[in-house]
Order: C-alpha cells, then structure tokens, then sequence
C-alpha cells in the first residue's frame, strides 16, 4: 500500500515544516519514508514558547490560534523560498514550494484551558489553506487523528489527494495576482480600490482598522490639501509576511485608497514614495529615531539626511506613551535629532486626542 509520505515524495513539491509539538507523529512518518530528502527542506519542533517566539519574530497573543497557524505557516514558505534560493541545484519552481504550520492543544498530564484543538495552515505562492480541529479523547487518539487530517489536507491541498479520499473542511484563500507577486518579491506597491498618487499615506498594520485611523487621515488631508491614502505593508521587519487569508480580511476593511507593499521600512517607503507625507502616531515617530532600530546610529543620521534629499515629511499624531499619559509632538520634539525634528508637524491635543488603538481593540473583542 502507498503511504500518504510516499506519495508526496514521489511528486514534484518541496516544503517548510513547522510543528509546535502535537502532531510531530507527522514529522516521523514523513521522515521515516524512503525518498524525504526529494520533500524536505527543513521541518521545526518549536516546542517552548520562547521558541515560537523565536521563529515569528513575536510572541503570538494566543499561540494555540488559526492566525499562529497561518503565520506558521508563511514564514515556512518564506524559509523554504530562502533554501532554493540558495541551491542553485533545487530546480524547483515558486509554485512547486509550501509552507506547513501546525499549532495544537491536546489532552495532556496537566489540565487544558478551551477545547483540545488543533489548527493546520499551508502555504503555497498562490493560496492559504487554513483548517482548525477539535478532539475529544486521550492523548494517543487525539494525536492519531491529527496526524491522519494533517495528511488528508496536505495531499488535498497540493492536488495529490487519492481518488475517494473524503474532502476536507479547510478554509481557501486564492491569491489575487498582485498579491502574489508582491509576496514573492516581484512588485513592490500597488494602489488598491482606486489610483493615487502616493503623496499623502497613513502607513499601518490595520489590524483592526478602526475611526482613530479615518480621523487621522482626514485632519492630514485638510492639513496638507491632499488626497491621502492608507498604506498597508504586506511584509515586516523580523516577522512573517501576511498571507493571502489576512491580506483579505484587512483589505475588506477599506472603502477608501489603499496602497498595498512590500516595503517594511520607512526608508524604504520613503525611496518608493519620493516627497510623500506620511501620518504616522508619535509612538512611531519615536521608533524612527531609536537608534536600536538601526545599524549604527551612523545608519540613522544617514537615513534622517536621506528623508531630507527624498522630501520626506511626517504628520504627527499624539499618542498614549503610557496608559495614562497622552503625548503630542511637542512634548518631545526637544529630545529627537533634529535632522528628524525639522520634517515633522505635529498636531495638538485639541484637534486630536483619541487613545484607542489597534492592539487595545483586538485586546478588548479576544474572547476571555
């Protein structure tokens, strides 16, 4: 009988594993099979919080989650990208690469908050694939069940399912064409919604959009007499790039322009966009002037004189520094270089003072 890791092995795909413990049965099957070397380019058991964080860059606010799933997932495709780029003997095409991330929950010797539960994500250059499982046993049964659908929904994602298999429950999320290219590194911005010209951007993650955003944008537009637009960045620093699911729902968010890139920076930004304006909240304002964001502090007097010969301005929106303490520009316009300093205007605390943010939000609605 051909096992489901033969199959795989005996077809043309190549992938990233990412298993956090629950479901690494998978992992041995998939390695024990004759012919692995032809499939795997690297498989990960971070089993230690530290060592999830470690791999996305952050740590995940739930890590049990269809979002860690998918994260997973995407930074196991962009491994797998970085591998074959650096083989020159690979021969494998983009679309011949994915991304596994498996982020379980089962029955253990201490007690589990929530439903034992699992989410699986794979990643492929043109979809996000995304199922989550529930069980109800102990840990052996559970752990054969989801190394079982781990199998049926990878053979069925990469269209090596076997006739009859029983299909799965996954949720699809097909790439739109500049999406893809802009995660696969071959654009760098596209408006989204309707043209612009890229001179007014509220950069952000949007996550979730919310009014203090809208407000924001429009105190520039009247500030600048210019037609502004948001600015979401498919990749960022250190972290996995959004995959197809959540570049989806972000953008649904939006009835107004929005810019779509690859550009994870302000600098980068800036060099995209010569003489924009960006609206940007003093908490991020200040990151652009922590030196530990930057090589050298040689580095960022370097970037501060390359906004200067770009053009570059920034509108300053004011910020709760701490949970009890709205800061504006001028509250600390003394303490930044001033090679920074002379690009920015702020707006006072009675044209705006909205302290609700993206993260408090998502804090607020996660379910307790």
């Amino acid at each position: 009988m051909t096992t489901p890791a033969a199959i795989l092995h005996q077809s043309s795909w190549m992938g990233v594993f990412i298993v956090t413990g629950g479901g690494s049965g998978f992992l041995a099957e998939l390695l024990s099979e004759p012919g692995a070397s032809a499939t795997v380019l690297d498989a990960r058991v971070p089993y230690s919080a530290a060592a999830l964080k470690q791999i996305l860059g952050a740590t995940p606010e739930q890590a049990c989650s269809d979002a860690t799933a998918r994260a997973m997932a995407m930074m196991a495709f962009q491994r797998a990208l970085e591998l074959t780029s650096l083989d020159p003997d690979a021969g494998t095409e983009e679309q011949q690469l994915f991304g596994l991330g498996v982020t379980a929950s089962l029955a253990s010797n201490r007690d589990k908050r929530g439903a034992h539960r699992a989410h699986l994500a794979i990643q492929t250059a043109n979809d996000t694939w995304t199922l989550a499982l529930e069980f109800n046993g102990d840990r052996a049964s559970e752990e054969v069940q989801l190394v079982a659908m781990i199998w049926q929904q990878l053979l069925q994602t990469l269209q090596l399912r076997t006739p009859g298999a029983q299909a799965s429950q996954a949720r699809h999320t097909p790439a739109a064409p500049a999406w893809r290219d802009l995660i696969l590194g071959d654009a760098v911005a596209v408006a989204i919604g309707s043209e612009h010209d890229g001179k007014l951007l509220l950069p952000g993650a949007f996550n979730p959009l919310h009014d203090g955003h809208r407000r924001m944008l429009e105190i520039a537009e009247a500030l600048t007499g210019q037609r502004g637009a948001f600015e979401l960045s498919v990749a960022n620093v250190d972290k996995p790039l959004l995959d197809y699911q959540e570049i989806a729902t972000r953008l649904a968010q939006f009835d107004t322009p929005v810019w779509l890139t690859h550009l994870p920076t302000f600098i980068e930004k800036a060099r995209h966009f010569p003489g924009a304006t960006f609206v940007v909240g003093l908490d991020t304002l200040l990151r652009i002037a922590d030196d530990a964001y930057y090589t050298s502090e040689f580095a960022m007097l370097e970037a501060f004189r390359e906004f200067a010969a770009l053009d570059t301005h920034f509108v300053v929106f004011g910020r709760n520094l701490d949970p009890a303490s709205f800061k504006v520009l001028d509250d600390v316009v003394a303490h930044l270089p001033p090679e920074l300093a002379t690009r920015c205007v702020g707006i006072d605390a009675q044209t705006f003072n909205d302290p609700v943010s993206s993260t408090g939000l998502r804090r607020s609605r996660r379910p307790s």
